[in-house]
């Protein structure tokens, strides 16, 4: 593992223009223009460039399996409308046309918003019946049987050293609780799920919402892709929200209840996950293991406050 990711390092750019440049050709296509960096961190990198066709973007990231070219490769051929078009993937990168419309906003009507809600269930339950090709993918199994390896193999990170004595022991009573909540409320079946479904990865074009960055996705509970639009909607609008997304999964509004009250762990995992991928000198990687122990600690707060 390096310090760093490898587009942050100047010796990376030319050969990525190469890549770049061979990956076009095969579709034939030829760049025109500079590679312009758009975004470039610890987690991804996204650029811009003219190509004899049009405008594309460029995006890499630090490779969650199976990484997002792989995801959008399979999500295009079945969801064209609903996921950038990809014009080719090549070595962990995807190569994708400008995205269609704008921003989903917040202060949007609730139209939009529950629109938006509809379509994202519509996929994910479209994707239910191809949930064990996604698995032996590479995709990360959050199905009933695999929380508990995950809870524990979280209780063994280095990270949670950061914690008190007393927070560690009070954790570990919980944990119990955590894992049957889990198992007990996990009723539907599981789902491929888009972990980061909030307002800057939504775009409204004139075929409805388009959904992007699907480079940390699980199989697990429909809730938890619902969860991150309802971080950003305002709050008077979560009910019809919450009914737009649970009627195309057939999912019954108590077993979302239930669920949610797992999504912070959850939240915790998803950032553990990402730790496995980025050095521990890396800044990203320092901000993820602090949310790491912060969301544990308002977790433990909710539940003594419930007890």
């Amino acid at each position: 593992m390096t310090e760093h990711a490898p587009w942050m390092l100047p010796a990376w750019e030319a050969p990525a223009r190469e890549r770049l440049d061979a990956a076009l050709a095969q579709v034939g296509r030829a760049r025109t223009g500079e590679v312009q960096v758009h975004r470039a961190w610890g987690r991804s990198c996204t650029q811009t460039t003219m190509t004899d066709a049009g405008k594309v973007w460029i995006k890499h990231d630090y490779g969650l399996p199976p990484g997002e070219a792989v995801v959008l490769r399979e999500l295009a051929r079945r969801w064209p409308s609903r996921v950038p078009e990809v014009v080719v993937t090549y070595g962990g990168a995807v190569v994708m046309e400008p995205l269609p419309g704008r921003e989903l906003q917040p202060d949007d009507p609730v139209e939009t918003w529950t629109r938006t809600a509809a379509a994202l269930a519509e996929l994910l339950a479209g994707e239910a019946v191809h949930v064990e090709s996604w698995l032996a993918a590479g995709v990360r199994d959050r199905r009933p049987h695999a929380w508990r390896p995950a809870v524990e193999q979280l209780l063994e990170s280095p990270v949670l050293e950061r914690l008190s004595a007393d927070e560690r022991r009070q954790l570990d009573g919980f944990v119990p609780d955590f894992i049957e909540r889990y198992e007990t409320g996990f009723v539907s079946p599981p789902c491929f799920i888009h972990q980061d479904s909030g307002c800057c990865n939504i775009h409204i074009g004139d075929q409805g919402p388009v959904f992007f960055d699907w480079s940390d996705v699980v199989v697990g509970h429909p809730t938890f892709s619902c969860d991150r639009l309802l971080d950003q909607v305002p709050r008077q609008h979560h009910a019809a929200v919450i009914d737009a997304f649970i009627e195309p999964l057939g999912l019954g509004l108590e077993e979302f209840r239930a669920m949610r009250r797992s999504n912070v762990l959850h939240e915790v995992l998803r950032y553990h996950d990402e730790l496995s991928c980025l050095a521990e000198q890396d800044q990203i990687h320092i901000n993820l293991s602090n949310s790491v122990v912060s969301q544990l600690r308002v977790l433990m707060r909710h539940e003594a406050s419930q007890g």
